[in-house]
């Protein structure tokens, strides 16, 4: 659960940066998109920093701006694994809708923490017409700490063309497969009802 913690607290530093309106040229590029609104926003960030400690403002942020660039379907799913299989739609339904309330909370609490990091931005690459998955790495520093090696991952829905984030890995460590060791478990031993608390029980702890 510490590291689970750590890694959202840089989850909440980074996915801050999603939240504005970004080009047309940049929506169609994962790479131009993240640099793009990442630029834009720390001087946000840092001029707000009076209201990261404000729960209401925070939420409201994420759940208007955030989220819609958020694949949270997929990540759920992804955190379910081979349990999907096992799972009826409304099951699926509930725990895409608990893990996506999991998340807002989460990084709501994360950004809460913020504490004067600056981002390196990843270079800007083409991608293909049929590259569905990609890979966007930056560098999180801060005065007299190490710096955070950190690869966002965004997927193309094949229908829409459009670009949304579904995995932050920091340190190696991927959340969405820290999330799945965490879950997985439960949901062998005790079925998905029981997992779909847990995440519901998290999402209180954290208001």
């Amino acid at each position: 659960m510490k590291f689970i913690s750590k890694i959202l607290l840089i989850v909440g530093f980074f996915v801050f940066t999603l939240p504005f309106q970004f080009s047309a040229a940049a929506e169609n590029n994962p790479y131009e998109m993240a640099n793009t609104v990442a630029g834009q926003t720390f001087s946000e960030i840092k001029a707000n920093k009076d209201k990261l400690s404000d729960k209401a403002f925070l939420n409201s942020l994420i759940e208007s701006k955030l989220m819609p660039y958020v694949d949270v379907k997929y990540a759920a799913y992804k955190v379910m694994g081979t349990n999907l299989k096992k799972t009826t739609p409304k099951e699926r339904e509930e725990f895409t809708e608990a893990f996506g309330a999991y998340l807002k909370r989460a990084i709501a609490d994360a950004i809460g923490k913020y504490t004067d990091q600056e981002l390196e931005l990843s270079p800007v690459k083409k991608v293909a017409d049929n590259e569905n998955i990609v890979s966007v790495k930056f560098l999180i520093k801060q005065a007299g700490k190490q710096d955070i090696a950190m690869v966002l991952k965004a997927r193309k829905n094949g229908k829409t063309g459009e670009w949304k984030v579904f995995d932050l890995v920091a340190e190696n460590i991927s959340i969405l497969d820290a999330k799945q060791a965490e879950i997985s478990p439960i949901i062998h031993d005790k079925g998905i009802k029981e997992a779909i608390s847990a995440l519901e029980k998290n999402s209180q702890l954290s208001k």
